[in-house]
């Protein structure tokens, strides 16, 4: 089968799989906090940006400007951050059975599908995320005497390591602060969940580089 059918077959599965995620983070919501109606305000446009993100990759793919792996891997990393956005957003959490799934399955496509990424590299460039982020976190909470930096996003860009270069991650954890400072400075809000700005930004690296930012 080619390549250009099965693009095509994926094509109608986009929107059924986005609502499966969506449906995943609901589910949690409500074993978790005995929600009735968990059902984010924001799901819908969760879900447009998932469809957009599919259509482009599939576009891209057909237009055979990347490689099948690339494609395979933003649709996957894409997945994981559209059910991690939903339960960020709805509750401000970001639960480590999801971000530890994001991390395995990244380590295992990695390490799998893109033989230039050494297992001793990876695990090199994971300590050199996670160490001075947790660093920061207990700092940052410590002088602020309140939970301004979350452990679930330490563990969050963490993960994305396990996906992309290390300094690609940074570079996407540059772009969404950005993002999130302005966006608390237009809203007057003190606090914003982190999570969604790293899952908006996080397929930026399955298009293009990014280690030119740092």
């Amino acid at each position: 089968m080619s390549l250009t059918v099965l693009y095509l077959f994926a094509l109608p599965m986009i929107y059924p799989a986005g609502k499966k995620l969506l449906h995943i983070s609901e589910s949690y919501i409500e074993r978790m906090d005995s929600e009735s109606d968990p059902e984010n305000q924001l799901h819908h446009e969760l879900l447009k940006v998932w469809l957009i993100l599919c259509v482009v990759l599939i576009a891209v793919g057909l237009a055979r400007f990347m490689e099948p792996e690339q494609i395979i891997r933003g649709l996957l990393v894409g997945a994981w951050c559209l059910v991690l956005a939903a339960l960020d957003l709805a509750r401000f959490w970001l639960p480590f059975r999801f971000t530890a799934s994001l991390a395995i399955t990244g380590v295992m496509f990695s390490i799998w599908v893109l033989p230039e990424r050494h297992p001793t590299q990876l695990l090199a460039e994971i300590s050199f995320i996670f160490i001075p982020l947790e660093l920061v976190r207990l700092s940052a909470n410590y002088f602020e005497k309140d939970e301004v930096f979350g452990k679930g996003d330490v563990w969050l860009i963490t993960a994305l390591v396990c996906w992309y270069p290390a300094f690609d991650v940074l570079a996407v954890t540059l772009i969404a602060l950005l993002a999130a400072i302005c966006t608390g400075a237009m809203t007057k809000q003190r606090y914003l969940p982190f999570g969604p700005f790293l899952c908006l930004f996080a397929v930026i690296p399955a298009f293009t580089t990014l280690d030119i930012i740092i």
